[in-house]
């Protein structure tokens, strides 16, 4: 029986698709002997547009459709996988920026205890997600689109797709994109949403769920994660690099530009903003989310740091978000984010064969990289990939103080 990797694809919970290219399981199959299974599910307003509050019982668990399709595929691994080959007893989830967001929520999540083993979230943590208040403000903007009420909201049924994207656009056009609500984009929009049903609580706050105390997690991100999406931030001069870090940390925006200066002098504005941004959008979530876990003091937690630089662009995107996924399942081979030179592919050796040893034994270790101890709030043990991988304790601790 082979060990099951069963991948969340990315695109917060609006976008994406398990079929992409990206997420091809062919290599990682074939080099760990595993089963790998991509999924699709419900999106946008059909997966997440929490009604419970306008419309009663009858739509109690509607913020949270997309993630109960989640929890029938892998109720379908349970009950089918061993046709293919795999361990039903021996499922890892794993899953890459809303992908990852999605494996934090099933980790909270009653319906879903019991189908996985252990946890992967790559640059995605949701401490938390959505609650009422917020998704009902949502789920009203929505009814407004389309021009109806409360009382109306069965009508929702019959509403052709292509107009449910419309108004899906225009009320996510009235919640912000921009770099200030990237910060709130767990908050804010079309979430998981804490219904007190199939989601009882928040992921990761205040503490881990007690009913995944006993999953083993590697968790993790990369160093330069808000360059996909805000690639002048590199540009920035000092001036600018002002107004941007007011517009996303609003009153706290002076204390923590000055911690950022403090911990790196020789640091330029641009480096100094690019470095606060990703902090806040993935990496001091992650901390917070492997702290809470190995709090419970009931499975093992491994942190990493992606610090790879890609050469794409001159370099100007340095280690973005996603661009760790071609490493993962070993196809740098056919991908274009990482470049055209040969080093991607030792390290894509090793970090595909850390993911296999993970998901085989809930333990990332193997012959590739240095010996790698699990993370607790004393040591902060992380790995480094890099040409050179190695083990740092708090890598970057004067920032994560910032926070």
């Amino acid at each position: 029986k082979r060990p099951v990797m069963f991948w969340c694809h990315g695109g917060a919970f609006i976008a994406g698709s398990g079929s992409s290219g990206w997420y091809d399981g062919t290599n990682l199959a074939k080099k760990g002997d595993v089963v790998v299974v991509t999924i699709n599910h419900r999106l946008g307003v059909p997966g997440f547009l929490h009604l419970g509050d306008l419309a009663g019982e009858a739509y109690a668990s509607s913020g949270n459709t997309g993630m109960l399709d989640i929890v029938e595929a892998l109720k379908w691994v349970r009950d089918n996988i061993g046709s293919f080959g795999g361990d039903a007893g021996n499922v890892t989830i794993f899953g890459e920026s809303g992908g990852g967001a999605k494996v934090s929520v099933l980790m909270a999540m009653p319906a879903a205890h019991g189908l996985f083993h252990k946890a992967i979230v790559q640059s995605g943590p949701a401490v938390s997600v959505t609650d009422h208040d917020d998704a009902t403000a949502t789920a009203k903007l929505m009814l407004e689109q389309l021009g109806l009420d409360a009382k109306q909201i069965d009508r929702l049924q019959t509403v052709p797709p292509q107009d449910l994207i419309k108004a899906q656009t225009a009320v996510l056009a009235k919640v912000g994109f921009g770099l200030g609500a990237m910060a709130n984009r767990r908050r804010l929009g079309f979430n998981p949403v804490v219904d007190g049903k199939a989601l009882p609580h928040h992921p990761f706050e205040p503490v881990a769920p007690k009913i995944s105390a006993n999953i083993p997690l590697m968790i993790g991100t990369n160093k330069d994660e808000i360059l996909l999406f805000a690639p002048k931030l590199a540009d920035l001069d000092e001036a600018a690099m002002g107004i941007a870090m007011k517009q996303f940390l609003g009153d706290s925006a002076d204390r923590i530009v000055e911690s950022y200066r403090r911990a790196r002098p020789k640091a330029s504005a641009a480096d100094i903003a690019i470095a606060i941004t990703s902090d806040r959008f993935m990496r001091i979530g992650s901390i917070t989310l492997a702290e809470r876990q190995a709090a419970q003091h009931a499975a093992p937690v491994y942190m990493y740091l992606f610090t790879w630089e890609t050469p794409v662009l001159g370099g100007k995107l340095r280690s973005p978000h996603a661009l760790e996924i071609p490493f993962v399942f070993d196809n740098v081979a056919t991908d274009r984010l990482s470049g055209d030179g040969r080093e991607k592919f030792a390290l894509a050796e090793k970090m595909s064969r850390t993911w296999l040893a993970f998901a085989r034994a809930g333990n990332p270790n193997n012959e590739g990289i240095p010996k790698w101890p699990g993370y607790s709030s004393e040591n902060r043990t992380t790995m480094i990939f890099d040409n050179e991988c190695k083990i740092e304790n708090d890598p970057y601790g004067a920032e994560r103080l910032a926070w």
